[in-house]
């Protein structure tokens, strides 16, 4: 399956749309104004919180974001390599060992599973970001929506 994040043009808290490639709403993604977390949530067109994305409010060495579920539990921890000629990430979830593997510009990266490549995210080069994932269909897309907008929360930290 492919889908298309884009931030809003404005927003206060960071807010994105998620589309299919028709250019179709799937899912919607709003920020929270006033954080020093830079919390997101993944919800439904209709509403329906299916997760929340934040950033470990301290982090020393590297950068850490979380995926929480609807029951406020954690599915999956993001961790950024500190040290990297690439941009990689390490995620603890609940599907199983994760590297997200970025080349050196962090615009292309390919997500590993347990050893087996399961999908692509592109990041779009524009004025507001943008990404398009791509991820095997035996795989939930909305839970690797949720992994890329943490990975942007880690980026946008790191600025």
């Amino acid at each position: 399956m492919q889908l298309a994040i884009k931030n809003h043009w404005i927003s206060l808290g960071g807010s994105s749309s998620v589309q299919d490639m028709n250019g179709n709403d799937v899912l919607k993604v709003e920020g929270a104004i006033f954080t020093f977390t830079q919390k997101k949530f993944l919800k439904t067109l209709e509403g329906r919180q299916l997760y929340t994305i934040r950033n470990k409010l301290f982090s020393f060495l590297g950068r850490t974001a979380f995926v929480l579920d609807e029951g406020n539990h954690v599915v999956a921890t993001v961790r950024k390599k500190l040290i990297s000629l690439h941009d990689k990430y390490f995620v603890e979830s609940s599907i199983g060992q994760m590297e997200i593997i970025g080349n050196i510009l962090g615009y292309d990266y390919h997500i590993i599973v347990d050893g087996k490549e399961v999908g692509h995210i592109a990041r779009k080069i524009s004025l507001r970001d943008s990404f398009v994932l791509d991820i095997d269909d035996s795989f939930d897309h909305r839970f690797f929506v949720a992994l890329v907008i943490a990975i942007d929360n880690v980026t946008d930290r790191r600025r």
